[in-house]
């Protein structure tokens, strides 16, 4: 069935009412080199085992890394960090040059400044139109007392008002 112009017009601007924590997905590729991209289509799945659902788009960067990639990292950006979420929504190439980040336990680059750093095992991928939902099972993380950076109607909040 193929949506109409306004079908996807009021689905953009729904989505975009619907707030959300900004979170830096991240994985690496076969040879090492660390992908990364800005998303709010981050959710919890299941508590046992502890899981998430990750979205992303086919023409990111980090496509494979996460997509094929035994394991990946979601970093809940907190307040202040929205030079980061800036840079890892851009195409830019040398995005780990720019921010502080550390490899996880599982070799994952995770970043510095977070609320939270969860280390996930692929479990799951799923494709449909031009994004694949990949379920990751939370094996390792770290967590710290930070107000999260918001995002909501297609702008960037500190904290939770």
């Amino acid at each position: 069935m193929t949506q109409t112009p306004d079908a996807v017009e009021v689905f953009l601007e729904a989505m975009s009412s619907l707030a959300a924590g900004v979170v830096v997905v991240t994985g690496k590729d076969s040879d090492g080199t660390p992908r990364g991209f800005t998303a709010t289509s981050v959710t919890s799945y299941s508590a046992n085992p502890p899981s998430v659902i990750v979205c992303i788009d086919e023409t990111s960067n980090s496509y494979r890394a996460v997509v094929e990639g035994d394991f990946f990292g979601v970093s809940l950006l907190a307040a202040g960090q929205q030079d980061i979420a800036r840079l890892f929504a851009s195409k830019a190439g040398d995005k780990f040059d720019q921010c502080r980040w550390w490899w996880s336990e599982e070799g994952i680059p995770l970043l510095e400044g977070a609320v939270f750093g969860l280390d996930c095992r692929r479990a799951f991928v799923a494709r449909h139109g031009d994004h694949a939902m990949v379920i990751g099972e939370v094996v390792a993380g770290v967590i710290e007392d930070r107000p999260p950076l918001v995002y909501y109607r297609r702008s960037m909040f500190d904290g939770l008002a």
